[in-house]
């Protein structure tokens, strides 16, 4: 009598042992790091894990363009794949990857609004939009956000000066002009009725070099540098290929002439004549913008 009580409680032991090692990864949040790349200075990547999805930010340090993936991620032992190919190991406060680090900076699953959407008015009305553009399974998406409604686009045309999207239900395109001398983009959403123009308000890009005599151990000799606004409140990135020399910086001050962002400890002064101030460690160097 005593084996068959025994028996199912030596099954109900190895179950639990199968289970536990399975568990699930408690990896969640937001990490940031920077992948080497062969032709820019690094992509700047921020990740956020939310139990078995995804969403991936990669920036092209000294180059315009941000993209943003969405995906799922598959547990295979202490490992984490994501099915864009990418495979880290959860560590404590951080995500150990083949070509890089992650270091977590939030406990939050997704991505901050603000990164993975840009800001359009509309050029005649002067109303307010929002798109975001990302991947998805190897297919690429814009979701526009106009008029108290959500249009869900697919990529259907791509060359160097459009990106064609296509609603094929509703018939709605969105043609996406690529300027040449501008990281603002124009936007212009057709249906069957009207066409509508818009301005890209946020982010704008721009790389600032240190004038002077540069010392890379004291201040990064480049900065691409990003400037956000959504509305509530404005802020700007520091991008650089090592991530100490990042930064995330929030507007304190602003006029006419100049604007003052800052985390407390570092801050940047943007000064009205394509000229910067970044200050670290109380210390104040000069940068100017390139045109």
């Amino acid at each position: 009598m005593k084996k068959n009580h025994l028996f199912p409680l030596a099954i109900g032991s190895l179950s639990f042992l199968l289970w536990s090692c399975q568990a699930p990864h408690t990896s969640d949040g937001i990490y940031e790091g920077i992948l080497p790349a062969a032709d820019c200075p690094g992509i700047y990547v921020m990740l956020a894990i939310n139990g078995d999805q995804y969403e991936l930010l990669e920036k092209y340090i000294a180059e315009p363009e941000t993209f943003v993936t969405r995906g799922n991620i598959e547990q295979k032992g202490k490992q984490l794949h994501l099915d864009n190919q990418m495979q880290f190991t959860p560590l404590s406060h951080e995500l150990q990857g083949q070509h890089t680090t992650l270091k977590k900076i939030s406990d939050r699953t997704e991505l901050p609004e603000i990164y993975v959407s840009q800001s359009l008015k509309e050029d005649q009305s002067g109303e307010d939009a929002l798109i975001k553009l990302y991947s998805q399974k190897d297919k690429k998406y814009a979701e526009l956000h106009f008029r108290n409604n959500t249009y869900q686009l697919k990529l259907n045309l791509h060359n160097d000066s459009v990106d064609e999207y296509v609603d094929p239900e509703q018939h709605i395109k969105l043609s996406q002009p690529v300027p040449q001398l501008s990281s603002f983009q124009e936007f212009i959403f057709r249906n069957d009725t009207a066409a509508y123009t818009f301005t890209q308000l946020s982010p704008t890009n721009c790389i600032y070099h240190l004038a002077g005599e540069k010392n890379e151990e004291e201040a990064p000799t480049f900065l691409n540098v990003i400037y956000y606004n959504d509305d509530q409140q404005a802020f700007v990135k520091l991008l650089h290929p090592t991530l100490p020399h990042c930064y995330t910086l929030t507007q304190t001050e602003a006029s006419a002439k100049t604007a003052t962002y800052t985390d407390g400890e570092t801050e940047w002064q943007l000064h009205n004549n394509q000229r910067a101030t970044l200050v670290i460690h109380h210390k104040k160097y000069q940068y100017l913008e390139q045109e």
